[in-house]
């Protein structure tokens, strides 16, 4: 089976020995948490004898978190774009570095986690005709091509939660189909519980959300609920929200118009944008609830996080927040509803909800920390490799 015929095979320069050595396919240009942030707390807890994490990226790639992973450079790969033509069109120039790359420095498996690395994974899987793995960390709003991809010979698709494959049409009986989880870092289970959250009726109420100020995190929404609510209950609330603006001019543009709705609103001591940081765990520990507005949220680490350390969550009911939220573990409102997240905002203020204790909350989450969500990716990557070799 080799890479392309008269090519030398992969087969031919196998590794001998157990540590598998994985190739992330990522393709972004800049360090904004999300799927890379899923990659550092799978590498925290992997042994060195096990498995070795490599990361493909851009040409020019900025690092700004820690600790650094391990990257392999592309000049064309792109990751995401709105742009379809886009994509398609990088997808055999990158396909072409891939396949170079691979001939020069050998791995076990190739595992796509973006839009525009999983077309070079397709081409990778028909022209080396080697399982792949595909990870959708994404709600699209066209299905067919994730559809028909999960369908294509040695291609492998994991999804984050049951909804998101239900979202796709995708049979969760399938066989080359798996459900596998985000994760959190495992040392969240270790710390300190926050504090009960059980409220007097005239307590302030503390808000953190924490994601990259971008239009689809639609962070004005919770602006817009706030103006439906009362000059008395709005003096009660202060939400911080925690993340950088990508630098991508749509990104710029939502970060304007967020904070001329905000002053035009007067909502400057209601919410504040702090930019990023690297420490959410303590700013976690400033607040009372954890908010994400954004619709079909796929499996938001920073919510994780959140349930993690017993932080109940405010989120809307679509995406993955509708397996991530549990009842009793926070509320949920009509997504993209201004007026259903002011009711339940109401509901927080007037102590009608009352969470489930910090424990509880933890443990609905348990399973998505890192270790075993680690030991789920290891044991695909095993029977990939033993049907490989």
């Amino acid at each position: 089976m080799g890479i392309e015929s008269g090519k030398v095979g992969f087969l031919d320069k196998m590794r001998l020995t157990d540590t598998l050595k994985v190739l992330h396919l990522v393709g972004d240009r800049e360090d904004a948490g999300g799927v890379l942030s899923v990659l550092r707390n799978l590498q925290s807890v992997t042994q060195a004898n096990e498995v070795q994490h490599c990361v493909w990226v851009k040409d020019g790639y900025r690092e700004t978190r820690s600790p650094s992973l391990d990257y392999r450079y592309s000049k064309s790969v792109v990751a995401e774009s709105t742009n379809h033509l886009k994509l398609f069109a990088q997808a055999i120039p990158a396909y072409r570095e891939l396949r170079s790359l691979i001939q020069k420095e050998p791995f076990d498996i190739l595992h796509a986690h973006s839009r525009g690395t999983l077309l070079v994974a397709i081409l990778a899987a028909r022209r080396m005709h080697r399982p792949v793995v595909f990870t959708n960390h994404n709600y699209a709003r066209r299905c067919g091509l994730y559809r028909w991809a999960a369908k294509q010979p040695h291609m492998h698709t994991v999804v984050l939660t049951p909804n998101m494959a239900k979202h796709y049409g995708l049979d969760e009986a399938m066989p080359r189909l798996k459900i596998i989880s985000a994760c959190f870092s495992q040392s969240l289970l270790e710390t300190p519980l926050m504090e009960s959250t059980r409220r007097r009726k005239h307590d302030p109420l503390r808000l953190i959300g924490v994601g990259n100020v971008i239009g689809w995190k639609k962070w004005d929404l919770l602006a817009k609920a706030l103006n439906l609510m009362t000059p008395e209950e709005r003096a009660r609330i202060q939400c911080d929200i925690w993340g950088p603006t990508p630098d991508l001019p749509e990104a710029h543009r939502f970060d304007k118009s967020l904070r001329e709705l905000i002053q035009v609103s007067g909502l400057t001591q209601q919410i504040q944008l702090k930019g990023p940081t690297q420490d959410v765990q303590s700013k976690l520990r400033q607040a009372d609830w954890f908010v994400i507005p954004s619709t079909n949220e796929p499996c938001s680490v920073a919510l994780m996080e959140a349930l993690a350390v017993g932080m109940p969550a405010l989120v809307s009911r679509s995406g993955g927040n509708v397996d991530l939220v549990q009842e009793g573990c926070g509320l949920h409102f009509k997504p993209d509803d201004a007026a259903s997240l002011a009711e339940q905002l109401k509901a927080i203020l007037g102590g009608t909800f009352v969470p489930k204790n910090p424990s509880d909350i933890r443990n609905s989450v348990d399973s998505r920390s890192a270790s075993l969500v680690f030991r789920q990716y290891r044991s695909l990557y095993q029977n990939l490799n033993r049907d490989l070799t």
